[in-house]
């Protein structure tokens, strides 16, 4: 194979078309193996990422798609029964303890009362290791206050063991909940209110680099409470089992901040003070055998930072102790509207006697950078709004005041600065990054922002992604007031409804067939027109406007998404249950250079990339090729060769079920044959054939097979210890990607 293939070279992205109706903005987020997952109403699409290499489109037939054809879509709207919780008390050692049913939860006037609203509010990936096969589970925030953790069954012994991509997308289960009554145990020595929190934000902590995490979430009496989250799953369980979860409430704190909270709606100052993404995690900082982060959540005009650590007792991460400081390392007092959030930058810079996290505030009307020391701390006294004057909103929110921002991600992780990293003198001030705002008109030229500086060689070149190019072909596209009084009305009869899906030249071009099919004359069209001598072509009109509702970049950063939806600017509409007509788009960026590796700083967990996340981003966002999957894996004196050579001799061994010849490996090494014709995969850990159904599993992305590991103790159990110890029961040993069961 060739060297890395570059932006220009990638694969192009094909937007989703869906008809649903969006509740929420940050509603569609990217998983570590680049699992799409976009919240509705009150059910989630969860897309699984195809990596079959077809061959390309020729004369329109299909070649490469990005996404299995069929997507997986579950309803979070039910409530669901307080008996779910019941194994991890079970597991925790402790009786169960629960609500019999559902009555409301929180202070609310609606939720307090047992409202039957259930829609989805926010959901969040957490890292890889909770799921099966090392996968991320899903975690789903409902307008009933309610968290609901999904992830994949176990599936049964006939799909993981079938073809490629198998099983994927098998319906998935919930595992357990927190929020509205639904009780987890707590942690030994930790006492937890048994009490009906309405859960109003939530977000998964950083990788650890085990398969531990933290999830925080806040609640209506303005506390945060952290729980630890270990799973493990058995290979051998029933189908649909979710698996062992080790769920346990380790900490809780109160966090409202420096100012006194509205309470009274008739205040001429009261102004709504919530968020459901008010909770954002800092990554890891591996000091001595303890790991410390910050989080920041959102309170009244006010973002607190608290520092928490993760001491290693010895018997593991799934049994350390969490510790969290008494007050906030830091804070600031800004002016904040609903849904105000922080995105934290993926790196920790080290500077002389200190290491440093940066960040971006969205208030959600304007940015505003920060960075924040691990080793120094400068908490906020209590005070009045009018002292800090965060009040009002400053004339600098007032331009943007109904147009929040409904998406950002840091872009300097993965933009020129993974192979050309500035020393601490030449760091930039602030993190680079890309937001979007809600509303995306022909007269707001600021729904679409970025600061970031392209590297030197890609001058020149055209610095917006692809949505971006996109939403602005749609918004630009304009026509004369009377042919746009007609567009209207032929979209009004029905007679239109595939324009949505087409590009807006496409439009025009129906638009002209309309007319030449009824007056037979483009030009007699334009002299009379409804009776109108002429038409004046100087006075246009846009025709649609634009709903960006979520922003996402992909784990390794080549490539982004939005979630939009498309309305006329000629009609009234109506948003009913059906679905709007809504869209995917996606967009690389110039110059990125995705190694697969983070940079490791002094302390810091480095960022691994999952072989999907890799794989994703050789195929679509310019990354690098990898190894077992877009070229040759097996190389001269490497772990993989020398694992083969073990069971060389006994696969020579091995013998045609169908015929008792003996196999021989062919060229291509992956598959063995017989004299007969008879042809069998061979494993990718070992190299011996695969002669039966049922005792090997199929990866996810190259689509080769490996034998279970009781089926090579059965045929070698001499290796026993080299079968435990070198080969993963969860990771395909060609290319190092996740099995589909």
């Amino acid at each position: 194979m060739s060297g890395l293939v570059r932006p220009t070279d990638a694969l192009p992205l094909e937007s989703i078309h869906l008809s649903i109706l969006p509740k929420t903005t940050h509603n569609i987020i990217w998983s570590p193996d680049n699992e799409l997952a976009i919240g509705c109403d009150d059910c989630v699409i969860i897309y699984v990422p195809d990596f079959t290499l077809g061959a390309p489109v020729i004369n329109g037939q299909e070649g490469l798609r990005q996404y299995n054809e069929a997507a997986l879509r579950f309803p979070v709207a039910p409530l669901k029964s307080h008996e779910l919780n019941s194994h991890l008390f079970e597991n925790a050692g402790q009786d169960f303890t629960s609500f019999s049913f559902f009555t409301g939860s929180g202070n609310g006037l609606l939720t307090g009362h047992g409202s039957t609203l259930n829609h989805t509010v926010a959901l969040q990936w957490s890292p890889g290791g909770l799921g099966r096969m090392s996968r991320s589970v899903l975690a789903v925030l409902t307008s009933a206050g309610i968290i609901t953790v999904y992830c994949q069954g176990a599936p049964d012994a006939v799909a993981s063991s079938s073809a490629h991509n198998a099983g994927s997308i098998r319906p998935w289960v919930a595992a357990w909940h927190v929020g509205a009554g639904m009780l987890v145990p707590a942690a030994e020595g930790h006492e937890s209110p048994e009490k009906k929190e309405y859960i109003i934000a939530f977000a998964w902590a950083k990788d650890t680099g085990s398969k531990v995490t933290l999830l925080a979430y806040l609640n209506t009496d303005h506390e945060i409470v952290l729980l630890r989250v270990h799973a493990t799953h058995d290979i051998k369980a029933r189908s649909g089992h979710p698996g062992i979860w080790s769920v346990l409430e380790v900490a809780r704190f109160v966090a409202d901040g420096p100012h006194s909270m509205p309470s009274d709606p008739t205040d001429p100052h009261y102004t709504y003070a919530s968020s459901s993404f008010a909770l954002s995690w800092s990554p890891w900082l591996r000091r001595g055998s303890s790991l410390t982060c910050i989080l920041s959540y959102v309170s009244h005009n006010y973002i607190g930072f608290r520092q928490i650590t993760i001491d290693d007792t010895g018997e593991g991460l799934h049994l350390c102790d969490v510790r969290v400081n008494r007050a906030d390392a830091s804070g600031v007092c800004l002016y904040l509207s609903t849904d105000a959030f922080v995105v934290w930058e993926d790196k920790i810079w080290t500077v002389p006697g200190s290491n440093i996290c940066r960040g971006v505030i969205a208030s959600p009307t304007r940015v505003q950078a920060f960075e924040l020391p691990f080793d120094h701390t400068s908490p906020v006294l209590r005070h009045t709004t009018d002292e800090c004057g965060t009040t009002y909103p400053s004339q600098e929110d007032l331009p943007h005041i109904e147009n929040p921002i409904t998406g950002l991600f840091p872009t300097l992780a993965f933009i020129g600065l993974i192979i050309h990293q500035p020393s601490s003198s030449q760091n930039t001030s602030t993190p680079s990054y890309t937001l979007v705002r809600l509303s995306a008109t022909h007269d707001n030229s600021a729904w679409h922002q970025t600061n970031l500086i392209l590297p030197p060689e890609s001058e020149g070149s055209f610095n917006s992604p692809g949505w971006a190019t996109d939403i602005s072909q749609i918004i630009e596209h304009q026509l004369p007031r009377a042919l746009a009084h007609r567009q209207g009305n032929i979209t009004t009869n029905g007679r239109d409804e595939a324009d949505f899906d087409s590009e807006e030249d496409e439009d025009e071009d129906d638009f002209d067939s309309d007319l030449d099919s009824e007056f037979g004359d483009e030009d007699n069209a334009r002299v009379s027109f409804f009776g109108i001598r002429g038409v004046d072509t100087e006075d246009q009109i846009h025709l649609h406007r634009v709903r960006v509702w979520g922003l996402t970049a992909s784990p390794a950063g080549g490539t982004s998404a939005v979630f939009i939806s498309q309305h006329s600017n000629l009609d009234f509409e109506r948003d009913t249950f059906a679905g709007l007509k809504c869209r995917v788009l996606f967009g690389t960026h110039v110059g990125s250079q995705v190694t697969g590796e983070s940079e490791v700083t002094n302390g810091a967990i480095p960022k691994s990339l999952s072989t999907e996340a890799k794989a994703w981003e050789w195929m679509y966002g310019g990354g690098p090729h990898v190894p077992g999957f877009s070229m040759p894996a097996q190389t001269s004196g490497d772990n993989r060769t020398a694992l083969r050579d073990q069971f060389e001799i006994i696969a020579r061994t091995q013998k045609c079920i169908f015929c008792e010849l003996p196999l021989l490996p062919r060229d291509d090494g992956s598959s063995s044959c017989c004299d007969n014709g008879h042809v069998f995969e061979n494993c990718a850990n070992t190299g011996v054939p695969v002669v039966a159904p049922n005792i090997s599993r199929t990866c996810g992305v190259c689509g080769m097979k490996c034998l279970n590991s009781e089926e090579l103790l059965n045929i070698a159990p001499q290796l026993k210890d080299i079968i435990e110890q070198d080969i993963s029961p969860e990771l395909c040993g060609g290319c190092g990607g996740k099995f589909v069961g």
